[in-house]
């Protein structure tokens, strides 16, 4: 470049407000990149604070050809590792991405996107922007975030198990959920016993979910739950609507000590959390985890809880697989392989039983299995259709020798399991999903992830 194009590029620069780090490779002539930096800087858009060097060895003999406006190179290491010290030192708004194939495909583009957004900084290429998802501390008290990898991977479950181990160390719970059917305005449940059958039924009598995820962390771990609403889920997990803000308000008015943010499907509760625990099934397809923006999720966690780790469901050789890609993205996680075993909130001692539930058909085998032996329950016909109404009432059929109904809360437990027993003038028990773990001490590793929340609340 000239001297008087130097000198415009740097008087713009003054101008600037959007730092970026450029990602280069050595596949573009030296000239071309140094002249597109020049382009990105000249008009005030961006005030380039690093260049990272992805690699490629086509077009450049040295990396002294790389010099612009003595900023720092990243060089010499993996893609990976160059990127992550270059956000490390030096503060940027953005990584602007101006390299291709054949140094980036889609995977190694995903895992740059990933370990930027869990930098705190957006994401920009040539047709496409990931924007840094914003979540601000709304609330002043010790919080962590559950958050799942996709629908019915064990969420909620795991929330009230969380709610449940801190709660018998006398801390005091409140749980911000957020779903699909949530109500329109933040609803308070400040009286967890009151949340019985019968209030649920009215609830669908006025034309409401009742089976949201604030009404089964109330019921199962007796706390306090707050229910928000959510629509759409992006990529890295900001829902595209959500009230949970005005929830996480409202949860910092309550005498809680630890407050629970839960997340919807993949989508995660749109403000900050101290610490995260992922909960992620090992029947998932790995990529789920490993690939597109998984990792995103991985490097914003603490805790990994992989459940549904039967081995009718997962080889151990996928499972190792899982756990070691894991560990590839974020050594630091820790990680707590799970099964999930029914807990019904009745007694079924002796009593003839029609199981409904959202498990697939060898998984629910196995929990009415369990009822038997462990809850002395006669388990005369089941379905996994909780979560299809239309097979679900036809399986219901099987429900008239029953005595009692036994249900998850989710999906039509209420609507059309407890609707059923009403008119059919039979008992109905809600069952919960307890996590066991195969290995390590959940228990231990969620006291862990509250000491840690706490000592990052403390430096916030």
């Amino acid at each position: 470049m000239s001297d008087a194009s130097v000198k415009k590029t740097m008087t713009s620069n003054t101008r600037n407000t959007t730092a970026a780090i450029a990602l280069i490779d050595g596949e573009h002539y030296p000239q071309v990149i140094a002249d597109t930096l020049a382009w990105l800087e000249e008009d005030g858009r961006y005030r380039l604070v690093a260049l990272v060097f992805l690699g490629g060895t086509e077009k450049v003999s040295s990396l002294d050809r790389f010099e612009y406006r003595g900023l720092p190179l990243y060089a010499g290491g993996d893609m990976i590792g160059n990127l992550r010290r270059a956000l490390d030192s030096h503060p940027a708004d953005v990584v602007l991405d101006l390299s291709d194939e054949p140094v980036l495909g889609y995977r190694e583009r995903f895992r740059l996107i990933s370990e930027t957004l869990a930098k705190g900084v957006s994401y920009r290429g040539a047709d496409f922007f990931f924007q840094a998802p914003a979540l601000p501390f709304l609330c002043d008290k010790v919080s962590i975030g559950v958050w799942g990898t996709g629908k019915r991977v064990g969420k909620t479950s795991l929330a009230a198990h969380v709610a449940r181990r801190l709660a018998v160390r006398g801390l005091r719970l409140c749980i911000v959920t957020m779903g699909r059917g949530g109500p329109r305005e933040p609803e308070l449940l400040g009286a967890p016993p009151e949340i019985t059958d019968e209030y649920l039924r009215g609830r669908v009598r006025q034309g409401g979910h009742a089976a949201s995820d604030h009404f089964e962390d109330a019921m199962m771990a007796d706390v306090v739950a707050i229910g928000c609403r959510r629509c759409g889920g992006g990529m890295a997990g900001v829902p595209f609507y959500s009230n949970v803000p005005e929830g996480a308000l409202l949860a910092c008015e309550r005498h809680s000590d630890v407050v629970l943010f839960e997340g919807s499907g993949a989508a995660n509760p749109p403000v900050g959390v101290d610490a995260v625990a992922l909960v992620a099934s090992a029947a998932q397809p790995e990529e789920y985890l490993l690939g597109y923006l998984g990792p995103y999720r991985l490097l914003r966690s603490d805790l990994l809880v992989v459940t549904m780790c039967e081995d009718f469901l997962v080889s151990s050789e996928k499972l190792r697989k899982l756990i070691d890609g894991v560990h590839a993205i974020n050594p630091e996680v820790k990680v707590v392989k799970t099964i999930f075993r029914p807990r019904p909130l009745g007694d079924l001692s002796g009593r003839r039983v029609f199981l409904a539930s959202t498990a697939p058909p060898g998984a629910l085998e196995v929990k009415a299995e369990h009822l038997e032996t462990v809850f002395g329950a006669r388990v005369v016909a089941s379905s996994p259709n909780l979560a299809d109404r239309d097979r679900l009432a036809a399986d219901l059929d099987g429900a008239r020798d029953a005595e009692v109904l036994v249900t998850e809360l989710k999906a039509a437990g209420v609507d059309t399991v407890s609707v059923y027993a009403e008119k059919n003038d039979k008992e109905l028990v809600y069952l919960e999903n307890v996590p066991v773990a195969l290995d390590g001490d959940l228990e231990e590793e969620i006291d862990g992830l509250e000491a840690l929340a706490r000592r990052r609340r403390e430096r916030r």
